[in-house]
C-alpha cells in the first residue's frame, strides 16, 4: 500500500483523536448537565446527520469541481468548532458549537473518501478503506480512553475539550502533505449505486447515534464513566476489525451482507442483556463496531467501483444516504426511547435485517 493511503489515514486517526472524545461527551452534556429529556437528545442528533447530509452531498460534489484535497483540508480545519462544546455555559450553546462543527466534518468526508479512491488502483480499494477505518477509529478509541480517564479523575468537560482541537489540526497536515490524482472512478452501475444508497439509508436509520449505548450503560450501570467506555469498546472493536478486512480479501456484497446482519444482531442484544449491566451490553457494543467496520469498508469500496469518474458525486451521494438515515433514526429512536428502550433497540434490528435483504437482492 502506497505512502498516500496511510497519509489519508493518519489525518484521520488524528481527526478522531480529537472530535471523538467531544462526540462521547455529548450526550452526557446535554442529558446529565444541562438535564435536557433523551428524546430532546434524539432530535438534536438528527438535526446533525440530517442537515449535515446538505453539506455532504456538497462536499463530494465540490471535491468533483476544485479538487479532493482542498475541500477536505477546508473542511477539516472548520471540524475545530467542535473542540468548544466544553466551555458552553448552556445547551444552546452546547448544540450551536457541536452542530457547526460536524456539519464541516460531514462536509470534509466525501472528499477525503475521493482522495483514497484516487491513490489507490480499483484492487486496492476496499484493503485502503480497511486501513482508513481502523485508523480512524483507533484514535476515537485513544479519544474515549483519555476522556473517560479525565471524568474519573473528576476533570470537567470545559478543562478536556478545548484540547481536542490540536490533533484535529494536525490532521490537516497530513491531508495537506497528500498529493491525489484526477479521477480514479471506475464502470458506472445506477442500478448498483443506487441499491447501495437505499441499504445505506436503511442502515443509518438501524445504527442510531452512538450516544443511546452510553446512555443505555449508563442507566444501567449508574456510572457516567463506564457510560462512555461503552465508545470506546465500540470504536476499538472496529479498528481492531477493520485491520483484519485489511489483510484479507473479501468481495464488497458480502461484506455489506454480513455488517448489515452483525449490526440486527448486536440491537437486538441491548433488549435482552440489558439487566446483566456492562458484562452484557458492552459485547453488543463491540459487535456494534464489527457491523461498522464491515459497512465503512464495503460501502465506499463498491461505490467507487460503480460511480464512474464522478467519484467524488457518488461519495457524496453515500453520505447523503447515510445521512438522512441517521436524520430518520435518531429522531425515531429518541421518541421510541422515551418510550422503552426495548422498542427502539427492536426496531432498529429490523431496519438492518432490511438494508441485508436489499443487498442479497441486488446481487442477484
Amino acid at each position: 500500500m502506497n505512502a498516500d493511503v496511510y497519509k489519508i489515514s493518519f489525518s484521520a486517526f488524528f481527526a478522531d483523536l480529537g472530535y471523538q472524545a467531544v462526540v462521547a461527551s455529548f450526550p452526557i452534556i446535554l442529558v446529565f448537565q444541562f438535564h435536557l429529556p433523551v428524546y430532546i437528545y434524539g432530535i438534536v442528533e438528527s438535526v446533525s446527520y440530517g442537515v449535515g447530509l446538505i453539506f455532504s452531498f456538497l462536499g463530494g460534489a465540490l471535491a468533483d469541481r476544485y479538487g479532493s484535497r482542498r475541500v477536505a483540508i477546508f473542511g477539516n480545519l472548520l471540524i475545530t468548532l467542535l473542540s468548544f462544546t466544553g466551555l458552553a455555559q448552556n445547551s444552546l450553546e452546547a448544540i450551536g458549537l457541536f452542530l457547526s462543527g460536524w456539519f464541516m466534518r460531514n462536509f470534509r468526508s466525501p472528499a477525503r473518501r475521493t482522495m483514497l479512491v484516487q491513490v489507490t488502483t480499483e484492487d486496492e480499494r476496499s484493503r485502503a478503506f480497511a486501513i482508513l477505518h481502523s485508523l480512524d477509529f483507533l484514535g476515537g478509541l485513544i479519544a474515549v480512553v483519555y476522556l473517560s480517564l479525565g471524568l474519573y479523575l473528576r476533570l470537567s468537560f470545559a478543562e478536556i475539550l478545548p484540547f481536542t482541537a490540536i490533533p484535529i489540526l494536525l490532521s490537516s497536515v497530513f491531508l495537506f502533505l497528500t498529493r491525489p490524482r484526477e479521477g480514479g472512478g471506475g464502470r458506472r452501475s445506477g442500478k448498483v449505486l443506487g441499491a447501495v444508497a437505499l441499504a445505506s439509508l436503511l442502515f443509518g436509520i438501524s445504527t442510531y447515534s452512538p450516544g443511546f449505548p452510553i446512555i443505555t450503560v449508563t442507566q444501567s450501570t449508574s456510572q457516567v464513566y463506564l457510560g462512555t467506555l461503552t465508545y470506546g469498546f465500540f470504536l476499538g472493536s472496529s479498528s481492531g476489525f477493520a485491520m483484519v478486512l485489511s489483510r484479507v480479501r473479501m468481495r464488497d456484497y458480502l461484506g455489506l451482507t454480513l455488517g448489515y446482519l452483525v449490526t440486527a444482531t448486536a440491537s437486538a442484544g441491548f433488549i435482552f442483556l440489558f439487566p446483566f449491566r456492562e458484562i452484557g451490553l458492552y459485547p453488543m457494543a463491540i459487535l456494534l463496531g464489527v457491523g461498522s467496520a464491515l459497512a465503512e469498508t464495503f460501502e465506499p469500496s463498491l461505490v467507487s467501483k460503480v460511480a464512474g469518474q464522478n467519484v467524488g458525486t457518488g461519495m457524496g451521494i453515500l453520505s447523503l444516504s447515510r445521512g438522512l438515515g441517521y436524520f430518520v433514526g435518531n429522531s425515531l429512536m429518541g421518541l421510541l426511547y422515551s418510550l422503552s428502550y426495548v422498542y427502539a433497540y427492536a426496531f432498529a434490528s429490523l431496519v438492518a435485517l432490511g438494508s441485508m435483504a436489499i443487498i442479497l437482492v441486488v446481487r442477484k
